[in-house]
């Protein structure tokens, strides 16, 4: 009797052992589980809601295939590492600028062509879509039948236009870096600026029978942060200008000259033609400008309000007037 109680006793003790063991493993398993959990790079800050010039757009999570009916913002997705699956005009843009053909390296890109051919674009199967209100705005709705769009007010500075991008695609971290990097480059420059206090300075685009004036009102960057003193009268019609002949620029009477090609109408095989092509002219030749060799050719971004093409003029100001 007393051996079959203690027999009893000791199988009781082995359960019940055995019944805080598995509990103890459960609950290990459980703690590893619930600690190992962490939102991934896709979830972290989605869902969210981004407001645009035509509404908002939802995004349950971070997209993946973003495409961009705009060249201006691709630029702005190239800066922050992001491959739209689809853009308008990449190859192309790729082959008339070295900064960009530098941030599109790599990268596999559907190209829309110039004017967006709508088939690739469908069959590329864009998450979201991205355009500029100022420029594709009026095709809003067409473009939101496709896939969920945004429309980015760029009217704004580059700096913010950056971080509404980055808002889209879940890269706000990438953003603050590449503004930190940038307002370091900014600095740069200004500091190259300051040893030409009162040079006028003259930012071109080359048309081949004209040009187009960059002005400053458009590009505060190169005047009102870093410091240049920029020709006075220029005409302020058009996107970035207006356009003048020759003979206005011995009027305005530039001590430095920056230039680019008009990257719509430049032949890849002769990127200096359409500046070259003044080399010969009498007026060209007497400016004070070119007598002193301070022309200095930029990237063809630098003749839109692109921030890779505001990374490129900046570079270029701080080494042309660094010297």
């Amino acid at each position: 009797m007393k051996k079959s109680k203690l027999m009893s006793g000791l199988i009781v003790l082995l359960l019940a052992s055995g019944s805080l063991m598995a509990c103890g493993v459960d609950q290990k398993e459980s703690a590893t589980e619930e600690t190992s959990v962490q939102p991934s790079e896709k979830t972290q800050g989605f869902p969210r809601t981004i407001k645009h010039m035509m509404g908002e757009l939802p995004l349950e999570e971070k997209p993946e295939r973003v495409a961009s009916v705009e060249i201006s913002v691709t630029d702005y997705l190239l800066v922050l590492d992001v491959a739209p699956v689809a853009s308008e005009g990449f190859e192309g843009t790729k082959s008339k600028s070295p900064i960009f053909a530098k941030y599109a390296e790599g990268k596999k890109v559907a190209d829309l062509g110039s004017k967006t051919n709508r088939e690739t674009l469908m069959e590329m199967d864009p998450q979201v879509i991205v355009l500029s209100g100022q420029g594709k705005g009026s095709s809003y709705e067409e473009f939101n039948k496709i896939a969920p769009t945004a429309a980015l007010d760029f009217s704004v500075d580059a700096r913010s236009r950056l971080m509404k991008v980055a808002e889209i695609v879940g890269k706000e971290e990438k953003a603050k870096q590449v503004i930190a990097d940038f307002d370091k480059l900014v600095n740069e420059a200004k500091a190259a600026a300051a040893g030409h206090k009162g040079e006028k300075v003259l930012f071109l685009i080359s048309n081949g029978k004209d040009f187009t004036v960059m002005h400053p009102k458009n590009f505060p960057i190169y005047f009102e942060e870093v410091g240049l003193t920029p020709v006075e009268g220029l005409p302020e019609d058009g996107k970035i200008g207006g356009r003048i002949g020759i003979e206005a620029l011995s009027e305005f009477a530039p001590d430095h000259i920056f230039i680019a090609e008009n990257r719509r109408k430049m032949n890849q095989d002769d990127p200096k033609g359409l500046i070259n092509i003044w080399t010969k002219h009498p007026v060209w030749k007497n400016l004070e400008a070119v007598k002193n060799n301070h022309v200095y050719s930029v990237d063809t971004l630098v003749g839109d309000t692109f921030f890779l093409g505001q990374i490129a003029g900046l570079e270029s100001i701080k080494t042309n007037l660094g010297k």
